[in-house]
């Protein structure tokens, strides 16, 4: 039986925004959606109950009480004993704010890998890889992801750039935008209006857009080809990054993996204009 939460995902860039919004919800609920009923779900999520049955239909299940069979089902492994000692390791008593920082970053990713499918970071890689010209953006809290991505695509690859969408200057590049460019787009709750108007005229020039943001809901879904959710709750005010660097981390790793003989030729031809600039530092520390 498929792991009804990844059903979920992966319907989730076809569906309509109020079922997304379910979708959200059931993702970081879903223990306890699992006993909920119909009504309940509805009204938590602030819903109809209309808008429940649609979205179980829509992802193939003949009703809800059928998805909520597959999803108890998929509780009742959770429950295994490994999965209970990791939570359960959680809960050691230690310093309480960096233990407390330490447990929601960990289970941060823990649902940011729950959340993406391998197989939609698989085709960000291809997307990345078949691209004429990328590029990054984000604003405020999003940018050092947005910088993160670019410093090492722009490395591996050397047609990345960075751009930044609180300033007018996009619509520069994105008037020249082919179906062969690709904008990825870093943004969170409450999202920048113009990182929509960005992704909107990206796709009206046909390129390619990858969005990540923190929910499947995010308004990005709608100009996205491909959308990865990661968790941004932190112990304070501001959105956390962690979990997506994890993500962005492992869409670098892969793209070495994918296109290794080419990366290996550009960083030595990098580290050899460097080394003629004696770029790094070459005085030895006295013991």
């Amino acid at each position: 039986m498929k792991n009804p939460l990844e059903v979920l995902k992966e319907s989730a860039g076809a569906l309509p925004r109020s079922q997304k919004l379910v979708v959200d919800y059931i993702i970081d609920h879903y223990s306890e959606v699992g006993f909920m009923t119909v009504g309940q779900l509805s009204k938590n999520v602030g819903t109809s109950t209309t808008t429940v049955m649609r979205l179980m239909s829509n992802v193939g299940y003949s009703g809800y009480s059928a998805f909520q069979k597959s999803l108890q089902a998929h509780l009742k492994e959770e429950a295994a004993p490994q999965i209970r000692l990791e939570k359960n390791l959680k809960n050691l008593s230690h310093n309480e704010s960096w233990l407390q920082h330490y447990e929601l970053q960990l289970e941060q990713i823990q649902k940011a890998n729950q959340l993406n499918v391998e197989t939609n970071l698989n085709e960000a890689v291809k997307l990345i890889c078949s691209a004429s010209h990328i590029y990054c953006t984000s604003v405020r809290s999003g940018l050092p992801v947005a910088q993160y991505l670019t410093h090492n695509l722009n490395r591996m690859l050397g047609n990345t750039k960075l751009t930044l969408a609180d300033s007018s200057d996009w619509v520069d590049d994105v008037i020249s935008f082919t179906e062969n460019d690709l904008l990825i787009v870093v943004s969170y709750a409450r999202y920048g209006e113009r990182l929509l108007h960005y992704a909107e005229q990206a796709k009206k020039k046909g390129a390619s857009v990858i969005a990540i943001t923190d929910k499947f809901s995010s308004p990005l879904s709608s100009y996205a080809d491909l959308v990865f959710a990661c968790p941004a709750d932190s112990i304070a005010s501001h959105n956390s990054i962690v979990s997506t660097i994890f993500i962005v981390d492992y869409l670098i790793g892969s793209l070495s993996l994918e296109k290794t003989e080419y990366i290996s030729k550009r960083l030595k031809e990098v580290d050899s204009i460097l080394t003629q600039m004696n770029y790094h530092v070459q005085k030895k520390i006295d013991e």
